[in-house]
């Protein structure tokens, strides 16, 4: 190929040949994460108040939002907190007019809100796997609708981060609700990537491995389990939620403008052992 069928946008130039400390920040932006009271989310909404951004937390307890705001506050982050039961999706659209409306415009949301039944298949009732299915499958779906509804009305731009699991990759036993809610929203996130990434709305998907929050700790606090888990970590530990954090910190800034519709696994080494 001649140089003259190069375009110069291409070539390395001083203003693209990397990415730049403030790329990585958040600053001015509002960011709205579920699930934000405990674990993971709690942990992500910590961390993008760290860089910089305002962040509006979303969980059915108002105690668990408070300590959350207190934590992030203490720190000299900005946060507001927003009690709602997310099962009510038929309301989001209201609510999200509501939260623009007092917060200011949303530039990124992570849906960190989530549940676990652990249970053999052949024990599950229709209302186990419904549950699973309302809470981490169609919550995040019908919420992010909501809040690109609003982007796309506004032309802004905007990254939608979805929390997935090892079983959005790989079967895991006694799960089976879990599995099928988290391969579904990796399809979803996948499909609303080619919908919206020409108007600047990115989507992705963050595979958590093994953390120890509220969701684990009972699988986590059996000495078998445990030990069967850490075996299978190559790093030999345990994540933190500060290390979903990190990643979710990038995939809202404009460090990964050009990264959507991927899953990215945080798992210590597991899937690749």
């Amino acid at each position: 190929m001649s140089s003259e069928n190069i375009s110069q946008d291409a070539l390395t130039t001083p203003d693209n040949i990397g990415a730049m400390p403030e790329s990585f920040q958040l600053a001015g932006r509002h960011i709205i994460v579920t699930g934000g009271g405990r674990g993971l989310g709690q942990g992500i909404a910590a961390s993008a108040a760290l860089a910089g951004a305002r962040v509006t937390i979303i969980a059915r307890s108002t105690d668990q939002l408070d300590q959350t705001a207190e934590i992030i506050r203490g720190s000299g982050g900005l946060v507001s907190t927003y009690p709602l039961d997310l099962t009510d999706t038929g309301s989001f659209e209201k609510h999200v007019a509501a939260i623009i409306e007092r917060d200011g415009a949303i530039d990124g949301v992570v849906h960190a809100a989530g549940v676990q039944v652990r249970k053999k298949s052949i024990e599950l009732t229709v209302e186990d796997w419904r549950y699973v299915q309302t809470m981490n499958l169609e919550v995040p779906f019908f919420l992010s609708q909501a809040i690109a509804r609003a982007q796309l009305d506004e032309k802004r731009s905007g990254s939608h981060v979805f929390i997935g699991s090892l079983n959005s990759s790989i079967g895991l036993a006694g799960v089976a609700p879990y599995a099928a809610s988290k391969t579904g929203l990796l399809g979803a996130a996948r499909s609303l990537s080619t919908e919206w990434s020409a108007s600047g709305i990115r989507t992705n998907v963050i595979g958590p491995g093994y953390f120890r929050t509220a969701m684990t700790d009972v699988l986590l606090s059996a000495s078998g389990d445990y030990d069967r888990i850490l075996g299978r970590i190559p790093m030999g530990e345990l994540g933190t939620p500060a290390d979903v954090g990190a990643l979710a910190v990038f995939l809202l800034s404009d460090a990964s403008r050009y990264i959507t519709g991927q899953l990215i696994n945080v798992d210590g080494g597991w899937l690749a052992s």
